[in-house]
């Protein structure tokens, strides 16, 4: 049998960038081939040539086992090659159905919109993607799932044979991941062939028959996806060992900088007692719903706390607000970077600044710019952080860029305690260790760290004692020499 999509030999440049280097990919009808790689790899690239968005420089590709040059997204479209980016392209204000038929909506002889054909077309089409909602809703109405499931049902509605779905996860929740992928269940056994692109490596292993890995603009390896393990895969598309995930540090650990004493918040967490010397990072680890999020959240005062203490540098904190926090030496990169951690449509160096305007500002109320310039431009080199400038619109960065911005902002403060919530999520394997460089280095500065991570990976690799919560409580303590991810899923299953 013909391949259902073969891409062979891709080769593509741009001005001073080689991006693809004789790259090759087969698809077959019901399969789901996973691409994975860092920034940069050349995943974007290879799909936008599929989509005929890009032409190839040399290479060639085949559907159904015929030359297929797309030579503009429409000639993909009508090839039923649909590509669903990791931001919707729906238009809010219009129906569901007008959404999964844009372009091609049913028209009468006088040009006017078949309605009842239209809403009854698309009644069928999101049953087949396990969506209930009424075809005349308007699409601002659903949630980010139920708009991803209209994306599907749109590329249904263009008699899809290949669908490249790029970091579709990326704002969904774990229930919405689950109805995500039973569609993708489905499509499957309609003979779809379907392209993942994710960072997230346990989805790619959960969703993918084969797994293909990029790297500097070539591809490295395919297999099956039960040939690859975690440190195999993420040794691929790094080309060093795991153990280089995670730079050495130099630090001893020094005076306890955070106390935590007693600490509750009703109905989330209760005792909870620790401390946290200078130049240590403390991990903690448990499943979701444990109260890992809620301690930071408290401790930093953004939720309030029902009893217990807590010391910065051996005085009692009084912290009822993050504005206190702050004053007292704290800083918070929280778990939901979009959602609370940025201005997404303000510049680089004003999310920068918004914790140090009063501090940028002369008589307390004008903003001097010059100064906001030049402590952005020195939190900025402080990350190694390359953007054209820092008054790039933040939405336009990648994922380890905008979290890179956030931790810059924590830094502007100059806090001894850094309290860092899902650091690394959403963001590839090479951002990933430039923001492990950046951990270690607030700890040899001098610094207090904590850090909240479901990666248990990430968790052994980086702390110097690993906290485990269960249920709202602390079930125990590990020092370095006690760790192992048995030990670490013991605690925090069974205590």
């Amino acid at each position: 049998m013909a391949r259902l999509l073969e891409m062979r030999g891709i080769s593509k440049g741009f001005p001073g960038v080689r991006a693809l280097s004789d790259v090759s990919i087969v698809l077959d009808g019901g399969e789901v081939l996973g691409i994975v790689g860092e920034n940069g790899a050349g995943k974007s690239t290879l799909m936008k040539i599929l989509a005929g968005a890009f032409a190839a420089d040399s290479g060639e590709m085949r559907l159904d086992g015929q030359p297929f040059l797309p030579r503009r997204p429409r000639d993909s479209l009508q090839a039923g090659i649909i590509v669903i980016h990791q931001e919707l392209s729906l238009v809010p204000d219009r129906s569901v159905a007008e959404n999964i038929f844009l372009g091609h909506l049913p028209r009468g002889r006088l040009g006017g919109i078949r309605r009842t054909a239209l809403n009854r077309d698309a009644q069928a089409l999101l049953a087949r993607v396990g969506l209930q909602v009424p075809p005349q809703t308007r699409v601002r109405e659903l949630g980010i799932a139920q708009q991803q499931l209209v994306e599907i049902a749109r590329a249904l509605s263009r008699r899809a044979r290949v669908i490249v779905m790029d970091e579709p996860t990326a704002t969904l929740t774990a229930a919405e991941q689950k109805i995500l992928f039973a569609t993708m269940a489905i499509l499957r056994a309609a003979g779809v062939g379907l392209v993942f692109i994710s960072h997230h490596l346990e989805e790619v292993f959960e969703t993918c028959d084969r797994i293909t890995v990029l790297r500097d603009g070539a591809a490295v390896e395919t297999r099956p996806a039960a040939d690859w393990n975690e440190t195999a895969l993420i040794q691929a598309m790094v080309n060093r060992p795991i153990e280089a995930l995670f730079p050495g540090r130099h630090a001893t650990a020094g005076e306890v900088v955070l106390e935590v004493d007693g600490l509750g918040c009703a109905g989330r967490f209760s005792d909870v007692s620790f401390s946290v010397r200078a130049g240590e990072v403390v991990g903690i680890g448990g499943l979701i719903g444990a109260g890992r999020t809620e301690l930071l959240k408290t401790i930093y005062g953004a939720l309030p706390a029902s009893h217990g203490r807590v010391r910065v540098q051996r005085r009692e904190a009084r912290i009822r607000s993050p504005r206190d926090a702050i004053a007292a030496g704290m800083a918070l990169v929280p778990e939901d970077r979009k959602a609370e951690g940025l201005v997404l449509p303000f510049s680089v160096r004003s999310n920068v600044a918004l914790s140090t305007l009063r501090r940028q500002s002369r008589l307390g109320s004008v903003i001097v710019r010059s100064r906001v310039d030049r402590m952005a431009e020195l939190a900025v080199q402080s990350l190694r952080r390359r953007t054209p400038s820092i008054r790039q619109p933040v939405r336009s960065l990648s994922g380890g860029n905008q979290q890179k911005v956030v931790l810059g902002r924590a830094l502007t403060t100059q806090p001894r305690v850094f309290l860092l919530d899902e650091p690394t999520r959403g963001i590839d394997v090479g951002a990933k260790i430039e923001v492990y460089r950046l951990i270690n280095s607030l700890a040899e500065g001098g610094g207090a760290v904590l850090v909240v991570s479901s990666d248990m990976i990430e968790l052994l690799g980086l702390s110097d004692r690993i906290l485990v919560m269960r249920a709202g409580r602390l079930a125990g303590t590990l020092s370095r020499n006690a760790f192992s991810q048995e030990r670490v899923m013991q605690l925090a299953a069974l205590g």
